[in-house]
């Protein structure tokens, strides 16, 4: 039994040292593989010509739109409220002279008369004294006696000729009765509000059939046919843009108009640390605006020369370039002398140089590289 084992363990350990001297074997009839020379690795990079010429400064920022007026309506007479010409209701539109809202005026209307009747009464006893008294004044008094209207305004007071004949009238209470009839007919006037311009309801506080008292707030409009575009420009910019400068405005969908800057505030807004800049627009039957719309306003600001255009995402440590000088990449720093959104105008290069315009990502100094116009 023992002499089986060992056998078999004899056996294992041939057949195990056979394998591996085979392998030995086998492995030296291979040839050695070839080795290959590194390969140099080569980089395409986007260069431009430096060529400077003349560059024109556009400055682009985004906008809110807003009314050039907005008016609180706020009733200065009491009474009941009664409908005008148009809808009394949020969103409503009306046109300048539209009656936006009426308050009930009939009582107010014939204490007005009543007043204006009273009036008649006392010029008409006080004519047969001016014709004794002051015959000289006694026609123009007659004339103006005779133009009364109770249901239009009064006509203009004749003139006094003499300080007798002012005491006389003041003594009638002829000046103190004409005044206080026409601040009755000022008052009578507020009873209709009618519109001051082209617009829009944009709130309504009390509903027809309501009843106003004096200060009560009734509405807020907005003009509709002039509006304003709210731009902030940043401190950086607002050297480029001038008062009456025309204005390219667009829209999302490619919609374009044209304004005027009107104003430029002499203030920082702490909010944004910019300068808002506003932009008069007129909206047409075409090309409708609306209030609170976010709009793109483009500023022509003006050219600068000698110059170039790159993009600005070549640009790197502020105000450093790769360039390409005998294939090989080298760091040069350029003046800017304005930063857009996607691109920056500089100068500081010698001109028939070859500068990247491309963003490098682990790039080198002095790296060997192909240029890609």
């Amino acid at each position: 039994m023992l002499k089986r084992r060992i056998i078999i363990v004899v056996i294992i350990l041939f057949i195990t040292a056979f394998g591996y001297f085979l392998m030995i074997y086998l492995n030296s009839l291979k040839e050695p593989p070839q080795e290959k020379p590194p390969q140099e690795q080569k980089r395409f990079v986007n260069t431009a010509t430096v060529l400077y010429e003349h560059t024109n400064v556009y400055v682009e920022a985004t906008g809110r739109l807003a009314s050039l007026q907005y008016v609180d309506i706020s009733s200065e007479v009491q009474g009941k409220i009664l409908a005008g010409n148009i809808h009394f209701k949020k969103g409503q539109s009306f046109k300048k002279g539209n009656l936006l809202v009426r308050i009930y005026d009939k009582e107010a209307y014939f204490n007005l008369q009543s007043r204006k009747s009273r009036f008649l009464t006392s010029i008409a006893n006080i004519l047969p004294d001016f014709k004794v008294d002051f015959s000289e004044n006694y026609a123009k008094w007659v004339d103006f006696f005779n133009s009364i209207d109770i249901k239009k305004p009064l006509p203009d007071l004749p003139g006094v000729n003499s300080n007798q004949e002012k005491i006389f009238l003041a003594s009638r209470n002829i000046l103190s009765d004409y005044y206080s009839i026409q601040s009755e007919e000022e008052r009578f006037k507020k009873y209709s509000i009618y519109a001051p311009f082209d617009g829009s309801f944009t709130q309504v506080y009390l509903e027809v059939g309501a009843v106003a008292n004096p200060g009560s707030r009734l509405a807020n409009i907005i003009r509709t046919d002039k509006l304003e575009l709210e731009v902030p420009i940043e401190i950086k910019n607002i050297r480029w843009i001038r008062l009456g400068d025309k204005v390219k405005v667009v829209s999302h969908e490619g919609q374009e108009w044209t304004g005027n800057v009107v104003r430029i505030s002499d203030f920082v807004d702490p909010g944004t640390q910019s300068i808002n800049v506003f932009v008069s627009l007129e909206p047409s039957k075409n090309n409708p605006l609306y209030q609170g719309q976010y709009l793109k306003a483009i500023f022509p600001g003006g050219h600068l020369e000698n110059t170039m255009v790159m993009p600005r995402n070549a640009v790197f440590n502020v105000d450093q370039v790769f360039i390409v000088e005998d294939s090989l990449l080298k760091k040069r720093t350029i003046n800017i002398h304005k930063t857009n959104q996607e691109t920056i105008i500089f100068s500081g290069l010698e001109e028939e140089t070859e500068v990247v315009v491309e963003p490098l990502i682990h790039a080198i100094e002095n790296s060997k590289v192909l240029i890609i116009k």
